[in-house]
């Protein structure tokens, strides 16, 4: 075999080669983005079949509890001793049993819905904190971050609309106080006058009770 032959079929087993490397990767990282993409599909069907699980056992609970109630108002009115009083004990506890169970299914799958939505709240926050000004919140986007904010700081927001009855631009106000967001940037995020959020923070203090001259942002952090 002579010199340029030999070049030439070096070069086309290099390509052979390369050709087929090429095909190799691509057919890997095909495989690859269709398995993530596979997984994600999976992970939302999932999170839509505990959602609407959720919904159903909400609804349960609702009943349930509703059941509990009457059953203990009914045992006020009942003699101790009476048949009556034993059935509705009797009731009481299967109720209250269900009651429990409920709760503990829809604890269970919101602890597994919670992975990726608080993931998608906490990107949401660090998008919001970075430009606060062009970043316009839906109420669902508000209501995540209610969520989050309830479950890391010890029910915070559903503790002082319970208590002391604050709106949700009040929870809002509180919402953007306990993850530290700077007096300049709830005003970006508000798109506000200075003025105007002064006016909704002292009406706030009033419902929790403050002194005129009490640090409200203070008070929310630390609560």
């Amino acid at each position: 075999m002579d010199l340029p032959s030999s070049w030439t079929f070096v070069l086309f087993t290099l390509c052979f080669v390369a050709l087929i490397a090429g095909a190799l990767f691509g057919f890997v990282i095909g495989f690859r983005t269709g398995g993530r993409q596979e997984r994600f599909r999976q992970v939302k069907e999932k999170l839509k079949r505990n959602k609407a699980i959720i919904c159903r056992q909400q609804k349960e609970r609702y009943e349930y509890a509703r059941q509990v109630k009457q059953l203990e108002e009914d045992l006020l009115h009942s003699a101790s001793e009476s048949e009556q009083y034993k059935e509705r004990m009797s009731d009481l506890e299967f109720y209250q049993r269900k009651l429990r169970e409920s709760e503990r299914v829809i604890s269970s799958l919101s602890a597994e819905n919670a992975d990726l939505s608080d993931m998608n709240v906490l990107s949401m926050l660090v998008q919001l904190k970075d430009d606060p000004l062009h970043t316009n919140l839906t109420r669902e986007e508000w209501n995540g971050l209610f969520h989050l904010t309830d479950v890391l700081f010890n029910h915070i927001l559903i503790d002082l609309k319970e208590k002391q009855g604050i709106t949700r631009h009040e929870q809002e106000i509180c919402c953007l106080v306990k993850w530290n967001f700077s007096r300049k940037e709830q005003l970006a995020v508000f798109n506000n006058t200075s003025e105007a959020l002064t006016k909704s923070k002292n009406r706030l203090k009033k419902k929790l009770r403050l002194d005129e001259k009490a640090d409200l942002d203070q008070f929310i952090r630390l609560y």
